[in-house]
Order: C-alpha cells, then structure tokens, then sequence
C-alpha cells in the first residue's frame, strides 16, 4: 500500500513537471506577443519617415504639401522641391506660403526639361516627351522648428487653459506639471534638449512664445494628427468620460 502511494506521488510530480515544461514556452511565446504589440502600438502613433524631397503633383491640395513640408523642416536642415509641367505653379505657391510665414529662405532654383526612359510594346527603349521642370532648394528659415497653424493654436490653448489667472505667464512648476514630456510619448533626445532649453531661461518662467519653443522640442515632427488632438483634447477639455451601458 505505502509503495503504491509512493508510485501515485511519483507520477504526480512527474506529470506536474511535463506541464510546467509545457506552459514555459507558451507563457514566452505569450509575453513576446504581447511585447510586439505594444512595440506595434508605440510605432502607430508616428508617421512613416519622410525624405528631405518633395515632387508635387496635381492630384493633392496645396494644405498637404505644407503640412508635409513644415514636418521636414523641423527634422532636416534643407528641402527639395520638384514641380514638373502642371505642377509648377502649384510649387511655387508651396514655396512662397513657406517663405511668407519664415519656415523656409530660398537658397538655389534650378529649370530644365524632364526626359524619362520607358520601353514600347516592342519591348525597344524609348524616351517620353520633355516637359519643363523647375527644383528649389530650401534651407530652414526662422521658424522652421516650431510647430505652426492648427498645432499651434492647440498649443496655445494648452497654454491658456494652464494660466487661468491671465498673467500671460507659467513658472516651470506649472510647465512640470503638464508632463509634456510624458503625454506626447518624446523620446529621450526630445526631453534632453526641453531641459537644456529651460535650464538656459534666467527667469523660472516661460511666456506664450516661449512656451511654444518648449513645446515644439517635446512634440514629434511625425506625431500622427489623431494622436496629437487625443492629447490636445485631453489637456483642454479633460479625458473623455466613461460611457457604460447595461
């Protein structure tokens, strides 16, 4: 009776020990998913990098072409800008918006003709007809690392909502307690150089330009719009409430 126990007690801990070594990779292979998917989650809330050249074309309105171009600058120290036949004038237009609100000074134009290769049915290569072209070249003005326009104003209301007695002023225990740095997600090069920025200020308090500068360091150029007016909502009008349903 007492070995037969001893056998049952044995075959107890034995099959306890498969299953332990069965559920060890499942709950790893469980904790690595779960890992991907928050990576997954973090990489959503940025936009795909974008190269230091744009080539406008008539199928997108004049709004995206600045938008696209101000994320740039901020991230790069020059641009290009192609417009090719049609889509000349709308380049220049993209230019002069840029060079009007000093996110942009022109520092080279180049015209020419655009020919481009293709190969006929035949299979024999061929050349497309020329068509005119013109390239600037565009080095950051005075204003190109700020956020401008619609994330502006929000910032601007963040500000307005944070000085609720109107001195036109914030102390830096005030701008702290915003956690910028921490609610639009910065990474540690964006919440390094805020800190020297305040850390540069003689008086501990920024005003309304000010304030923009700062905010511009800790939002991402690439920051997806839906995410930045998620938080923007969130700072001005509170989270959003809890709708539960029975």
């Amino acid at each position: 009776m007492a070995e037969t126990e001893k056998e049952a007690v044995k075959q107890t801990e034995e099959e306890n020990k498969v299953q332990k070594e069965e559920e060890e990779p499942a709950n790893a292979a469980e904790e690595e998913e779960n890992k991907d998917k928050e990576e997954e989650e973090e990489e959503d809330i940025y936009l795909e990098a974008l190269p230091n050249r744009i080539v406008v074309a008539r199928n997108r309105p004049l709004s995206y072409y600045v938008d696209r171009s101000r994320r740039i600058l901020r991230m790069e120290e020059e641009l290009y800008i192609c417009g090719r036949a049609s889509s000349i004038s709308m380049s220049c237009a993209l230019v002069e918006v840029l060079k009007r609100q000093k996110i942009a000074e022109i520092a080279q134009v180049a015209t020419g003709m655009n020919v481009e290769p293709f190969f006929n049915r035949s299979g024999d290569p061929r050349w497309s007809q020329p068509t005119a072209m013109i390239t600037f070249k565009l080095t950051r003005g005075e204003f190109a690392e700020y956020v401008a326009d619609f994330h502006q104003r929000k910032v601007i209301e963040i500000f307005e909502n944070k000085d609720d007695k109107q001195t036109g002023i914030l102390s830096f225990d005030d701008v702290e307690a915003l956690k910028m740095g921490e609610n639009f997600r910065s990474n540690d090069e964006q919440i390094e150089s805020s800190k020297k920025f305040l850390s540069a200020q003689k008086e501990k308090q920024l005003d309304l330009p000010g304030f923009i500068k700062y905010a511009s360091l800790l939002i991402h150029p690439l920051l997806k719009d839906k995410v930045f007016k998620q938080i923007t909502t969130e700072y001005i009008q509170g989270p959003a409430p809890t709708v539960t349903t029975t």
